[in-house]
């Protein structure tokens, strides 16, 4: 069945992987997804362009739904199918943000946030695995070293005043960190340029959940996904454009 997908979150995943969510014309959370090993970033280009970054439009041809949950919108598609659309306008970027909104953190996923080691909920339970927060406030971006891999990560309050500092998997986001980097410009201030960037924009924040893994098998723990704000930091560009 073809679908016309409005892109939401573009997620960087280990050994060069994608994971792609957005919206449906009737306000659906779908996750496109291809059987093991995945989505590949590279197959989501043509000719070095970008015809799946978020906030794009993009046609795909769905098999099988296979929701797993928290994972419930997964949604393997036929990998020759993809078709770029259109962009869409800023009206209708907060259009899609706005329908996808959720008072707070917590009301995404409707079941217990656990706190012990980051934060996260139980797999195989929940009806959904992303939605969209309009932070209260942003406290702290970070972007730093940690064991010899980059590590980027952003400190918020949601409307309940609870405090997150959660991972940042959206893939433009590290590319545009990572295209700031330079001999005079270090990661911690490229990170205090962006936290007073964040706190002068109107932000909306994808919250999603990473799937089971060998050490914690049983948890899905919390992440942002992707980062959309109003006026748009990226002007325009896509992580495509932002490879060095």
């Amino acid at each position: 069945m073809k679908k016309d997908i409005a892109i939401t979150d573009l997620t960087r995943m280990q050994q060069g992987r994608v994971c792609i969510a957005g919206y449906d014309r009737e306000g659906n959370c779908i996750r496109p997804v291809l059987p093991h090993p995945g989505i590949s970033q590279n197959s989501i280009l043509r000719q070095n362009k970008a015809i799946i970054f978020p906030n794009a439009v993009v046609e795909f041809d769905f098999i099988q739904h296979i929701p797993k949950p928290p994972h419930t919108e997964d949604h393997i598609y036929d990998p020759a199918s993809p078709h770029f659309v259109k962009v869409l306008t800023e009206k209708q970027k907060r259009t899609v943000l706005l329908r996808s909104l959720f008072n707070s953190v917590a009301e995404i996923f409707e079941q217990p946030l656990l706190h012990d080691t980051g934060f996260s909920v139980m797999d195989g339970i929940g009806t959904r695995s992303a939605g969209t927060v309009q932070p209260a406030a942003i406290h702290q971006v970070h972007y730093e070293a940690d064991e010899g891999k980059w590590d980027y990560r952003i400190g918020f309050y949601d409307a309940d005043d609870k405090y997150f500092r959660l991972k940042i998997t959206d893939l433009t986001w590290h590319y545009y960190c990572n295209s700031k980097r330079g001999e005079k410009h270090e990661p911690r201030d490229i990170a205090k340029e962006l936290t007073q960037m964040l706190k002068q924009k109107e932000v909306y924040l994808r919250v999603g959940l990473s799937r089971g893994w060998a050490k914690f098998p049983d948890r899905c723990f919390l992440q942002v996904n992707g980062i959309h704000t109003f006026p748009d930091y990226l002007q325009g560009k896509t992580f495509a454009d932002l490879i060095s």
